[in-house]
């Protein structure tokens, strides 16, 4: 990000932040961390058994990463309703084009909506696919899975397992993490941070403008600090 070009020498006045997860507590790992867990867990299970049908949890847009990365990895094609098709096509993303399919059963990664992932489900769609595969890995890709009984990728274990149903909840998302939200303001330090998410409440907007308060406080500290230095 600091060396992104677009953002050097540019002093910006108002800034709108993506205020998601605007506390401490999310600071998740980065998503190329978790993108290679989700892709070190389906070798795994594939290699444990080759039945094994890896399912990923997807809201309307969102998370095309993660089952990209999975898809390319096993080399398997992405199956996706006609629905869900539609949306990705508007992405105009070639290469993702290219490995969608609609014929889910030539694939071994599927992609279905979000509230899917539980054991009904899960089940209910292993079902239709029974002539293939005899297995499902799920992963459930959002920011909300994340929790201090999970700091570190390797505490994280499923959240389901039962019978022939593995589900794993993945510290991913979009949107910026606390860590990577102080980390923009303290680089961009704008005049003005106006939150745009969980802003409903005087007390959640004071809290906020407390926590920007303080992250640009630090920054000016730690200037200061250097210039004292290089005296």
């Amino acid at each position: 990000m600091e060396d992104y070009a677009a953002l050097k020498n540019v002093k910006i006045h108002q800034l709108y932040l993506d205020t998601t997860y605007c506390n401490s507590s999310y600071t998740f790992p980065s998503q190329k961390e978790v993108l290679d867990l989700s892709v070190s867990l389906s070798l795994s299970a594939l290699q444990e058994n080759p039945k094994t049908l890896i399912v990923v949890g997807s809201y309307t847009i969102g998370k095309e990463k993660v089952f990209l990365a999975i898809a390319e990895t096993v080399k398997s094609k992405i199956g996706v309703t006609k629905e869900k098709k539609r949306i990705l096509d508007c992405q105009e993303n070639s290469h993702l084009n290219k490995l969608v399919s609609l014929n889910m059963d030539e694939c071994m990664v599927h992609v279905v909506k979000m509230n899917s992932l539980n054991y009904k489900s899960l089940s209910q769609h292993l079902a239709k696919y029974k002539a293939k595969f005899d297995r499902i890995l799920a992963f459930k890709p959002t920011g909300w899975t994340h929790s201090d009984k999970n700091k570190l990728l390797s505490d994280i274990k499923p959240s389901l397992k039962r019978e022939n149903i593995i589900l794993y909840g993945l510290p991913y998302s979009e949107h910026s993490s606390y860590t990577e939200m102080k980390r923009f303001v303290q680089f961009t330090q704008p005049e003005i941070i106006i939150p745009t998410v969980n802003n409903g409440s005087p007390s959640a907007r004071k809290a906020m403008k407390d926590i920007f308060k303080s992250w640009l406080s630090e920054k000016s500290i730690a200037i200061n600090e250097l210039f004292s230095l290089s005296k």
